[in-house]
């Protein structure tokens, strides 16, 4: 191999090293910029907050939760879930279920992130997924 060849694979070997850091950084600094999942901990605190000053629910269960819209570096997801207001020694199935929808989206930079929710008419407690063995080999 002669000097001509190490010189141009160290300097391939340098711009591949230079094309995978940049193309990190890319993909960290989009990351934090984007707005958090629909199940994301710190949008159900949020969420929670709002159903307690808005709603006047004291504890609640979320059931059931769906991205409507939005993907992974979106500035905006629609999400659905099921609430309910927690009543002592009541069965989940019997306690009265409410449609919930919520938006998350991008905030100024000390929020990072704004949530709206609004309650929408009863529905029945969604059945839960089957585990995924079940619903890959077709067992009911």
């Amino acid at each position: 191999m002669g000097s001509d060849d190490v010189t141009t694979s160290r300097l391939l070997l340098s711009l591949g090293l230079a094309a995978v850091v940049s193309l990190g950084a890319v993909a960290v600094y989009a990351h934090a910029r984007a707005t958090p999942p629909c199940d994301d901990e710190q949008v159900m605190g949020r969420v929670d907050n709002i159903l307690r000053d808005r709603f006047q629910f004291d504890s609640i269960l979320v059931n059931n939760i769906r991205t409507l819209s939005g993907g992974y570096f979106s500035d905006r997801h629609e999400c659905l879930a099921e609430v309910t207001p927690i009543r002592g020694n009541i069965n989940a199935s019997d306690m009265p279920w409410r449609e919930m929808r919520y938006s998350v989206a991008h905030g100024d930079p000390p929020e990072r992130f704004v949530v709206t929710v609004t309650l929408g008419g009863a529905v029945p407690l969604a059945e839960p997924k089957p585990p995924l063995w079940k619903r890959l080999l077709g067992y009911q």
